[in-house]
């Protein structure tokens, strides 16, 4: 399925005309019109499209995961960062401070980077929500609310198309002193195939990880952060990637963090 198809299943999913979704997204109903018939390739209404009709974003926007699994309703009311650090406990919110604190700045800071432009794209968060099907466990979703503003400049030299990039929120230390706690990166989702030594976020079974990673005979992959003295590397067989459900989310191209 393509974007268009996607959409125009999602709508007769919730069983709404493209009057009615155009009513819910507030947008034109040409608008839902032409994307559903393709002469529309791109919308900036897309996780709110997969909102109003109960279907999952990541899906609708790039044809990943499953079409009906649904988001959690509570999560999406949350501020930008609350979503980020979901689940946490009072004590972990007031830990978390700094990290927040971060976060924020690290979106001033992308707005202001070297460009001969000033033309900027919003990049949504990839983010861990609560799977309802699996309690205390998380799957990746596509943030309806969390973003970070990029200079189009970051994008256009890298040859990326924002359609293909989401953004991620680095936590821990184990890629320090390159990414440290708090640092956010741009990952292209079309780069899935191995290139040896370069960053990658990986999905762990629901759970995102960043790190640099390598190809090894038979198919198997080798995982390696840049803190080596705390995070040993870990090495994983074909057999292994399926069992523990491990998948190439794309390459990280670029990155800011703070210090």
């Amino acid at each position: 399925m393509n974007l268009s198809q996607r959409i125009k299943a999602a709508r007769k999913h919730a069983r709404l005309t493209q009057s009615e979704l155009a009513e819910i997204v507030g947008i034109a109903q040409t608008a839902v019109s032409q994307l559903e018939s393709g002469k529309t390739l791109r919308s900036t209404y897309i996780m709110q499209i997969a909102q109003a009709c109960g279907v999952n974003s990541l899906w609708l926007a790039f044809g990943d995961g499953e079409m009906l699994k649904p988001e959690d309703g509570s999560n999406l009311i949350r501020s930008t960062l609350d979503e980020i650090f979901h689940g946490e406990t009072r004590e972990d919110s007031e830990a978390n401070l700094a990290l927040r604190e971060r976060l924020e700045a690290v979106q001033a800071a992308s707005r202001l980077s070297p460009s001969e432009s000033t033309a900027s794209e919003v990049i949504p968060y990839l983010i861990e929500m609560d799977d309802p099907a699996r309690p205390g466990r998380t799957t990746l979703e596509i943030s309806v609310t969390a973003s970070l503003q990029v200079n189009g400049e970051v994008l256009r030299r890298n040859a990326v198309d924002a359609k293909h990039v989401v953004a991620i929120a680095v936590t821990g230390n184990s890629m320090s002193p390159v990414l440290q706690d708090g640092s956010s990166v741009l990952v292209d989702m079309r780069e899935t195939l191995i290139r040896d030594g370069k960053i990658y976020a990986i999905d762990h079974d629901g759970q995102i990880r960043v790190k640099t990673a390598y190809r090894l005979p038979g198919g198997g992959i080798r995982i390696r952060s840049y803190n080596t003295a705390e995070y040993p590397d870990e090495t994983y067989s074909p057999e292994d990637l399926e069992d523990k459900k491990i998948r190439i989310i794309g390459r990280v191209f670029w990155g800011v963090t703070l210090f």
